[in-house]
């Protein structure tokens, strides 16, 4: 407790602090200038293989980490990076490394005499130990002998030594057999595990391509990071796509596409919009997973949504599984329609053992949390703090240990995988009492006995709202959802969403900053100094990156590297722009939108209302709760 409340800080602003978490990443070699390697560099082509050669006895630094081109020595990998990797490959990890790309002017198309190398990103990727998928490269075949097994290690990944419910095991067959499925469970009731465990049993059984579709791209990344923790080291390939990722990710998923090297694909409607062709030859997926499918009816105004069905018939009519915990008369209507489905099971359980305590708009909080935990008999004091900031998390729970003592901890996803995996059991273990986390603490923690969830900050969509609220009371006992945000909560949350994705209106006087402060149609600045000269307010680093990511989609922009670093170059402009035709920008309309349409519930509607929302699906009059 004391070492990882110690290590706080650095967690916050170490963005490596959880590196050795990662499957694969991108970096950059260092000190690629010294020693003649310029020259070196200059035969090299994008895709080569590189060696990784730890020099424990490096004078400069004991944890140095070389880069090998055969027998050449190209560099390191930089200090801080090192620092975190050289202890776990001592230890045995192993990573692969190639070259990603070349930067400056080392780049092939410029002739050789005119080059002056700048430098070249690697993408590592980290070795699976003994994973369950024997061949990554080709269909691995799992024998009938070998089936049992790997369902069992499948299963124990992602509910650990729990089983599925009937209406789990109900999906499951109906899935197994073929048929085009809807499964209504409320929430808290595994709809998740349900599309998880077909998916990593097709991808590990026969190469199966999972496509699973999101109304939002935040709901997505909480599935994603689940996954990475629980399916990667089994050997599943899993991949997100939709217009938050960088551009490192973004060129791994284009690759994994290309070539058809992914099992699971975690995307927004948006992206199959206007990524449709990326999904062809091996990458055609076999079985599509339409979560939170109510969309289908009431996301209709959204291009990419009025036309999924469409997009998914396109690839040739593969299995669908359809997933909500809301489908009145007209939304099942729907989604049976516009889905082919088959097959359905309505999951009709009421979790009326939960009560939504309503203390929206409280202006102590601290005081409210310290007089929940410090005044619960030991038996109800098991508790999760939602918060929407990993700095806030940590505050809330550095205040609350100084009161109650070493039985509350921090979570949040900057944390490394071991010391997630340590809190878990310790709170499972009833060793610690509260957790004070971010969404992080979430997708595949299943936690039956948690008898307090308080929501601190406002929730960013309804989603998001069940999840957390939904890890309340799952073994049945009484639990109770205590609501502490309020209206002063809303604008935060709007300038958050503005920062990740500008509305129309910001992006205009960016671009209009962005032509002002071009010479020569080049802009050499990083994100922080163009949001530090535009001056705009509500315009910080992360609006820039987004900003520039849609102008690069929509050509208004070129972003790249040379000699001099990197560059901003703006593009003719031919005829007008439509900003509803880029991934990014209609993916952050979809976020906007989905915001104000949770405030109006969340802020306005009577307790009563919200817990209904909480403890019950909604499924149509007059069906069969199975077929």
């Amino acid at each position: 407790m004391e070492r990882v409340f110690a290590k706080s800080k650095e967690y916050l602003r170490d963005r490596y602090s959880n590196i050795v978490d990662a499957p694969r990443f991108h970096t950059k070699i260092a000190g690629v200038s010294f020693e003649g390697r310029q020259d070196t560099i200059a035969g090299l082509r994008a895709g080569a293989a590189l060696d990784l050669r730890r020099q424990p006895e490096n004078p400069h630094d004991a944890n140095a980490i070389a880069v090998h081109y055969g027998n050449l020595h190209l560099g390191f990998l930089n200090r801080q990076l090192a620092a975190h990797l050289a202890p776990v490959m001592d230890a045995g990890t192993r990573y692969r490394a190639q070259i990603a790309s070349l930067t400056g002017s080392s780049a092939p198309q410029v002739p050789a005499g005119e080059r002056r190398h700048r430098g070249v990103n690697i993408l590592l990727e980290r070795e699976i130990g003994a994973p369950l998928r024997r061949d990554r490269g080709a269909a691995a075949r799992v024998s009938t002998a070998d089936g049992e097994g790997v369902a069992e290690r499948v299963r124990e990944a992602l509910i650990g030594d729990s089983r599925p419910h009937a209406p789990q095991a109900a999906v499951l067959q109906r899935v197994d057999a073929g048929k085009n499925t809807l499964a209504v469970f409320g929430t808290g009731r595994g709809k998740s595990f349900c599309f998880q465990y077909a998916a990593a049993l097709r991808a590990l059984a026969a190469d199966g391509k999972t496509l699973v579709v999101y109304p939002l791209r935040a709901l997505a990344n909480d599935q994603f990071d689940a996954l990475l923790r629980r399916l990667e080291p089994l050997g599943v390939r899993c991949f997100r796509a939709n217009g938050s990722i960088d551009a490192d990710e973004r060129e791994d998923l284009f690759r994994a596409l290309r070539a058809g090297e992914w099992d699971i694909v975690l995307a927004t409607p948006e992206f199959l919009e206007f990524h449709r062709d990326a999904l062809r030859g091996d990458s055609v997926p076999s079985f599509v997973v339409v979560d939170e499918a109510h969309h289908l009816a009431e996301s209709r105004h959204r291009p990419a949504y009025g036309r999924l069905s469409e997009t998914i018939a396109g690839f040739g009519r593969p299995q669908v599984l359809a997933l909500t915990a809301t489908a009145g008369d007209d939304a099942f209507k729907r989604i049976v329609t516009d889905l082919g489905i088959e097959s359905w099971v309505i999951d009709p359980t009421v979790r009326d053992n939960l009560e939504v305590v309503d203390a929206r708009d409280t202006g102590n909080k601290l005081g409210y949390l310290l007089d929940l935990f410090g005044s619960a008999p030991p038996n109800g004091r098991k508790g999760i703090v939602y918060c929407n900031s990993r700095p806030k998390a940590t505050e809330v729970a550095q205040q609350l240990r100084r009161e109650l003592g070493d039985v509350v901890m921090f979570y949040h996803g900057r944390m490394p995988n071991a010391e997630r995996l340590e809190i878990e059991k310790r709170f499972r273990e009833v060793s610690l009492d509260v957790i004070v986390a971010t969404s992080a603490f979430g997708e595949g923690i299943d936690l039956p006995d948690v008898r307090n969830v308080v929501l601190y900050h406002l929730n960013f969509n309804a989603g998001e709202f069940n999840q957390q609220a939904g890890r309340a009371g799952r073994d049945g006992a009484p639990a109770r959802i205590h609501l502490l945000y309020g209206e002063r909560d809303r604008p935060l949350n709007e300038f958050l969403i503005d920062c990740e994705a500008p509305p129309l209106q910001r992006l205009r006087e960016i671009y209009r900053g962005l032509k002002a402060m071009a010479s020569s149609n080049a802009i050499r600045a990083d994100n922080a100094a163009i949001a530090g000269v535009l001056g705009i307010r509500g315009v910080e680093t992360q609006t820039i990156r987004a900003a520039l990511q849609i102008f690069a989609d929509a050509q208004l922009i070129e972003v790249g590297e040379d000699d001099d670093g990197r560059y901003v170059r703006l593009l003719p402009v031919r005829g007008r722009v439509e900003m509803e035709r880029n991934e990014r920008y209609a993916e952050g309309e979809a976020t906007r939108e989905a915001f104000a349409r949770f405030c109006e519930l969340a802020l306005r509607a009577p307790a009563a209302t919200l817990e209904r929302l909480i403890n019950r699906p909604i499924y149509p009059s007059r069906v069969d709760l199975s077929r």
